[in-house]
């Protein structure tokens, strides 16, 4: 954690131990190919409804990429002078402020994207369901209700999908044309590239793009 907004992390070693200590947690279970739903906790505030010794939820999310996601989560919290408490980033800058780390837990893990983003869903509702005040923003996860599957997650979820991502988690293209369907091979794209920017490649006039769920590739 380099860089001026950082001098607390050099100045004060509880601090930079307690930063640290999330760093390694992270770097310990994170894997190539494993998606991490996860929850930030606020060590300041004690959870007062299942007792997690981590302090109170306030937040979940998810990521294949949790190592890099926590270091993020820190640099942007360090920086959030001026952003709302009622969002992840300016809650998680009064949480050091108040001499607190921001504190992670990996709630679950899932082999593709698509069903790590049913899991962060599905755990918001089921925290906030039994009391917890999480900062969640996405409508879905802001109530509780039935949870959702692989088929009812909104598509506007799915355009940021890379390639790859799309192809395990069963993600397909559809180029609707003249009455006509076309599902183009994913594989043919480079794997970074997202499905929101094939969609603007492909599209042209009188052309529709959309997408289509299906079972889920066997890993086999």
């Amino acid at each position: 954690m380099g860089g001026k907004a950082f001098t607390r992390y050099y100045r004060d070693p509880q601090f930079r131990a307690g930063v640290d200590e999330q760093f390694a947690m992270a770097d310990a279970v994170t894997r190539p190919g494993v998606c991490i739903t996860y929850a930030i906790h606020d060590p300041t505030r004690p959870d007062h409804i299942d007792g997690r010794a981590e302090g109170l939820v306030i937040y979940v999310g998810q990521t294949k990429e949790f190592q890099k996601r926590v270091r993020k989560r820190m640099r942007n919290a360090g920086t959030a002078l001026r952003r709302p408490s009622d969002r992840i980033d300016g809650a998680s800058y009064e949480i050091m402020a108040r001499g607190g780390v921001p504190r992670f837990t990996v709630l679950e893990e899932t082999d593709c994207v698509l069903d790590s983003l049913v899991s962060e869903t599905n755990w918001s509702k089921k925290l906030r369901s039994q009391g917890y005040p999480l900062l969640n923003q996405w409508t879905e996860q802001k109530f509780v209700g039935d949870d959702i599957d692989r088929w009812t997650v909104p598509h506007e979820w799915l355009w940021p999908m890379t390639a790859a991502d799309a192809i395990a988690s069963g993600v397909d293209l559809i180029i609707v044309e003249d009455a006509q369907e076309i599902t183009p091979q994913l594989s043919t794209f480079p794997p970074t590239m997202r499905l929101r920017e094939i969609r603007d490649a492909v599209k042209a006039p009188g052309r529709k793009v959309r997408l289509h769920v299906r079972q889920k590739p066997s890993s086999d």
